[in-house]
Protein backbone atom coordinates (compact mmCIF):
# COMPACT_ATOMS: atom_id res chain seq x y z
CA UNK A 1 0.00 0.00 0.00
CA UNK A 2 1.14 3.85 -0.81
CA UNK A 3 -0.45 5.39 2.45
CA UNK A 4 -3.05 7.26 2.41
CA UNK A 5 -5.37 4.45 3.97
CA UNK A 6 -8.81 4.82 4.91
CA UNK A 7 -12.66 3.74 5.62
CA UNK A 8 -15.13 4.52 2.62
CA UNK A 9 -19.05 3.76 4.66
CA UNK A 10 -22.22 3.49 2.64
CA UNK A 11 -24.99 3.20 5.05
CA UNK A 12 -28.75 2.46 5.13
CA UNK A 13 -28.38 0.12 1.91
CA UNK A 14 -31.99 -1.00 2.09
CA UNK A 15 -33.82 -3.56 -0.33
CA UNK A 16 -37.08 -5.87 0.62
CA UNK A 17 -36.80 -9.79 1.06
CA UNK A 18 -38.63 -13.24 2.46
CA UNK A 19 -35.79 -13.85 5.15
CA UNK A 20 -37.19 -15.35 8.17
CA UNK A 21 -36.89 -17.96 10.73
CA UNK A 22 -40.23 -19.20 10.46
CA UNK A 23 -41.66 -20.01 7.21
CA UNK A 24 -44.42 -17.43 8.26
CA UNK A 25 -41.72 -14.88 7.74
CA UNK A 26 -40.48 -16.63 4.96
CA UNK A 27 -44.08 -16.32 3.12
CA UNK A 28 -43.90 -12.73 3.13
CA UNK A 29 -41.34 -9.40 2.22
CA UNK A 30 -39.92 -7.01 4.92
CA UNK A 31 -37.04 -4.33 4.80
CA UNK A 32 -33.68 -4.62 5.49
CA UNK A 33 -30.96 -2.06 5.84
CA UNK A 34 -26.93 -2.57 5.73
CA UNK A 35 -24.25 -0.57 6.55
CA UNK A 36 -20.90 -1.47 5.19
CA UNK A 37 -17.62 -0.26 6.06
CA UNK A 38 -14.11 -0.80 3.55
CA UNK A 39 -10.44 -0.32 4.86
CA UNK A 40 -8.80 0.70 1.69
CA UNK A 41 -5.80 3.00 0.74
CA UNK A 42 -7.14 5.94 -0.22
CA UNK A 43 -4.37 8.07 -1.62
CA UNK A 44 -4.31 7.56 -5.83
CA UNK A 45 -7.69 8.52 -5.73
CA UNK A 46 -7.06 11.26 -3.44
CA UNK A 47 -4.35 12.15 -6.07
CA UNK A 48 -6.20 11.44 -9.50
CA UNK A 49 -9.70 12.18 -8.48
CA UNK A 50 -10.88 9.14 -10.77
CA UNK A 51 -13.79 7.02 -10.06
CA UNK A 52 -11.35 4.22 -11.27
CA UNK A 53 -9.15 4.91 -8.50
CA UNK A 54 -11.26 3.66 -6.03
CA UNK A 55 -14.27 1.80 -4.90
CA UNK A 56 -17.13 2.63 -6.90
CA UNK A 57 -20.07 3.34 -4.18
CA UNK A 58 -22.46 2.27 -6.51
CA UNK A 59 -21.52 -1.20 -7.29
CA UNK A 60 -20.70 -2.01 -3.20
CA UNK A 61 -24.46 -1.05 -3.39
CA UNK A 62 -25.86 -3.57 -6.25
CA UNK A 63 -23.33 -5.97 -4.98
CA UNK A 64 -25.44 -5.76 -1.70
CA UNK A 65 -28.97 -5.47 -3.15
CA UNK A 66 -28.60 -8.38 -5.44
CA UNK A 67 -26.71 -10.75 -2.52
CA UNK A 68 -30.20 -10.20 -0.35
CA UNK A 69 -32.36 -10.55 -3.15
CA UNK A 70 -30.80 -13.18 -5.11
CA UNK A 71 -32.03 -16.04 -2.53
CA UNK A 72 -34.15 -16.29 0.64
CA UNK A 73 -32.33 -17.10 3.88
CA UNK A 74 -33.54 -18.21 7.58
CA UNK A 75 -30.95 -16.05 9.45
CA UNK A 76 -29.49 -12.77 9.18
CA UNK A 77 -26.42 -14.26 10.22
CA UNK A 78 -26.17 -16.19 6.82
CA UNK A 79 -27.17 -12.78 4.98
CA UNK A 80 -24.77 -11.18 6.56
CA UNK A 81 -21.93 -13.52 5.82
CA UNK A 82 -23.06 -13.76 1.68
CA UNK A 83 -22.63 -9.93 1.96
CA UNK A 84 -18.93 -10.24 3.21
CA UNK A 85 -18.08 -12.89 1.24
CA UNK A 86 -18.72 -11.43 -1.77
CA UNK A 87 -17.69 -7.88 -0.90
CA UNK A 88 -14.19 -9.91 -0.19
CA UNK A 89 -14.16 -11.76 -3.56
CA UNK A 90 -14.98 -8.20 -4.97
CA UNK A 91 -12.11 -6.42 -2.86
CA UNK A 92 -9.81 -8.94 -1.20
CA UNK A 93 -6.96 -6.83 0.35
CA UNK A 94 -9.72 -4.34 1.86
CA UNK A 95 -11.46 -4.34 5.93
CA UNK A 96 -14.81 -5.26 5.60
CA UNK A 97 -17.40 -4.68 7.83
CA UNK A 98 -21.27 -5.35 7.50
CA UNK A 99 -24.39 -4.91 9.56
CA UNK A 100 -27.72 -5.92 8.31
CA UNK A 101 -30.62 -4.50 9.71
CA UNK A 102 -34.25 -6.44 9.74
CA UNK A 103 -36.81 -3.59 10.51
CA UNK A 104 -39.82 -4.08 12.66
CA UNK A 105 -39.29 -7.56 12.82
CA UNK A 106 -42.03 -9.86 14.04
CA UNK A 107 -41.22 -11.03 17.74
CA UNK A 108 -42.19 -9.71 21.11
CA UNK A 109 -41.29 -6.33 21.97
CA UNK A 110 -41.77 -4.92 18.72
CA UNK A 111 -38.07 -4.02 18.12
CA UNK A 112 -37.34 -1.52 15.83
CA UNK A 113 -34.71 -4.02 14.48
CA UNK A 114 -32.55 -6.58 15.02
CA UNK A 115 -29.08 -7.12 13.53
CA UNK A 116 -26.07 -9.03 13.34
CA UNK A 117 -22.57 -7.43 12.68
CA UNK A 118 -19.61 -9.35 10.74
CA UNK A 119 -16.15 -8.20 9.79
CA UNK A 120 -12.49 -9.24 8.59
CA UNK A 121 -9.19 -7.05 8.21
CA UNK A 122 -7.37 -5.79 5.45
CA UNK A 123 -4.96 -8.24 3.99
CA UNK A 124 -2.96 -5.64 2.56
CA UNK A 125 -0.03 -7.05 0.11
CA UNK A 126 -1.17 -10.59 0.99
CA UNK A 127 -1.20 -12.88 -1.68
CA UNK A 128 -4.12 -15.16 -2.33
CA UNK A 129 -2.01 -18.01 -1.33
CA UNK A 130 -1.47 -16.34 2.13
Amino acid sequence: MTGGEGTIVVRGISFVASHGATEEERRGKRRFEVDVEIETSLGRAAQTDELSDTIDYGRVCELVVATGTERTYRLLEAVAAAILRRLGERYPEAGLKVEVRKLAPPIAGTPAYTSVRVGRPPRYGKTASE
